[in-house]
């Protein structure tokens, strides 16, 4: 597609980026906007990521005094994950995101949203991974002496990372212009909307990571030598995501 051909260069000032639901009339001057509820989410929960990170970070390095692969990368998501919200919130107060793409005229919206939204979709699987790689690493260090348990942390951490990178260049793939299309007509093309079916995809295969790093530990953490209780208690504080 080049930019003499496309219809949405040829009516930039009243195109919408995406065509509205049926009944509903694009507002170009007055969008309704959520961005108020993205303040509110991360204002709740950066302090609350901030608190339980720096308990975690201290009991292990001054009361523990153990540093481990484990807790180097969980530093690391935790920093990953303040300075992807931090994008996202800059994006947001610039207005590139938190605005129905019905109510976003097309000569409004040129290329630095749109490069915006392929940064931080470019950072989105490997952050998660690394949320993973933590977890799968600490399993390690806890359960690592009994061989199949090794096998199966292997297995999901490497499985893990495949789909994530290979998601992530997919995304970009499909997104990114070809030839003379800008951002804005790359963004547009249906290639580009079946990132949408791969953000599906991707959040079902959260759901279904997520709850084998659930089971991974139970059967050896219910197999220490614990009163019932304390070995509840641990499963408890893996099932919170905060060991």
């Amino acid at each position: 597609m080049s930019t003499a051909s496309s219809p949405l260069s040829a009516h930039l000032p009243s195109t919408p980026f995406r065509a509205p639901p049926p009944g509903v009339t694009p507002n170009f001057d007055h969008p309704n906007s959520n961005a108020s509820r993205a303040y509110i989410t991360a204002g709740v929960c950066i302090p609350i990521i901030v608190l339980f990170a720096s308990l975690r970070i201290y009991s292990n390095l001054y009361i523990h005094r153990s540093r481990t692969w484990s807790d180097f990368t969980f530093m690391l998501s935790t920093a990953w994950a303040l300075i992807y919200q931090g994008l996202t919130m800059g994006a947001v107060t610039q207005g590139f995101f938190g605005v129905h793409a019905w109510d976003l005229k097309v000569d409004d919206t040129r290329n630095a949203p749109f490069l915006f939204a392929l940064l931080l979709e470019s950072l989105y699987g490997p952050f998660i991974w690394i949320i993973k790689l933590s977890m799968f690493l600490m399993y390690l260090q806890l359960f690592g002496t009994r061989r199949y348990f090794r096998h199966l942390v292997c297995a999901g951490l490497l499985l893990s990372g495949l789909y994530y990178f290979s998601a992530t260049v997919a995304s970009v793939v499909l997104c990114a212009p070809r030839g003379r299309q800008t951002y804005i007509m790359s963004f547009a093309t249906p290639r580009c909307r079946k990132s949408i079916q791969l953000l599906v995809v991707t959040g079902i295969y959260n759901v279904m990571s997520d709850l084998y790093l659930l089971l991974l530990p139970i059967r050896e953490t219910m197999r220490l030598h614990n009163s019932l209780r304390k070995r509840i208690g641990v499963l408890a504080v893996f099932m919170t995501g905060l060991a």
